[in-house]
């Protein structure tokens, strides 16, 4: 077989991946050092807009909500592998319980949105009545920071532990039987067995899971968008607030300063995640 025979097969693939994505992120490193406009003439202006950037307090406040929201991931992981041993072995309601903990999943944002702002309102929403009958009183979970930022961490859960439960099935199904069953064999009892079997085993799986969910929670927008579209940048994120430059106040220029910022910072935080947990 020739050698380009490889390359010929790859090519329609990699010539819509450069068309799609390698084209367009250097397009936007390129426009992050303009002064961009679509109406009028654009200028080069070298790091103005970095500089601009790292002088700006909303930068700073939504860089910090993001780092904030990724303790997010925790949670997620820990609720995801509660599920995810809880049906394992559950043999004739497996199924049907798979799919109703991935139903939030693939629920459309805006319907899971309305009805998470029902169960938060203030006056009349779920939570606070709860919260009510123990003697709490309203919390404004939409309205005020942190608390908006804590609702959108539970909506976060709720939505995702049921796809990252389904990821960890798939992991525990890897686990040889025979591992388990001497386990059983010596002894181990389940909280035994869970944390000298089944999780040294998930490694793996655990760290793309953290890898995943740690930088989509760097990159949250819809969630905030849906949730709590009315609060101040300040309560946001960097993607909140890359929207808001780019195509509300149309600052393309700013818009990809802020998107090149958003990529190195989640790439370093991917790297060193990854790196963490290849030394464990």
């Amino acid at each position: 077989m020739n050698k380009l025979s490889p390359y010929i097969f790859l090519s329609p693939a990699l010539f819509l991946l450069s068309l799609f994505i390698i084209v367009p992120m250097l397009e936007v490193v390129y426009f992050s050092f303009m002064r961009y406009s679509f109406f009028g003439t654009s200028e080069f202006i070298g790091f103005g807009n970095y500089t601009r950037l790292f002088a700006d307090s909303n930068f700073w406040w939504t860089l910090f909500n993001s780092l904030l929201y990724v303790l997010v991931t925790p949670v997620l992981m820990v609720v995801s592998l509660i599920f995810a041993l809880s049906i394992r072995n559950s043999m004739r309601s497996a199924k049907v319980l798979r799919l109703f903990f991935f139903l939030p999943v693939i629920t459309p944002i805006v319907v899971v949105g309305i009805m998470w702002k029902w169960i938060f309102t203030e006056e009349s929403g779920l939570f606070n009545y709860i919260l009510s009958l123990i003697g709490v009183g309203n919390v404004p979970w939409l309205t005020n920071y942190p608390t908006n930022v804590v609702s959108v961490m539970i909506l976060t859960v709720w939505r995702g532990f049921g796809y990252y439960m389904m990821i960890l099935l798939a992991g525990m199904a890897l686990i040889p039987k025979e591992i388990e069953e001497a386990g059983i064999l010596d002894g181990a009892n389940p909280f035994q067995q869970v944390i000298h079997i089944i999780l040294p085993n998930l490694k793996p799986t655990l760290l793309f899971i953290f890898v995943v969910s740690s930088s989509s929670a760097i990159k949250l927008f819809t969630e905030l968008y849906v949730l709590i579209p009315g609060v101040p940048m300040n309560n946001k994120t960097l993607v909140a607030y890359l929207y808001r430059q780019s195509f509300e106040r149309f600052d393309f220029g700013y818009g990809s300063a802020l998107a090149v910022v958003i990529f190195v910072i989640t790439s370093v935080f991917s790297y060193a995640n990854i790196k963490m947990m290849e030394r464990q």
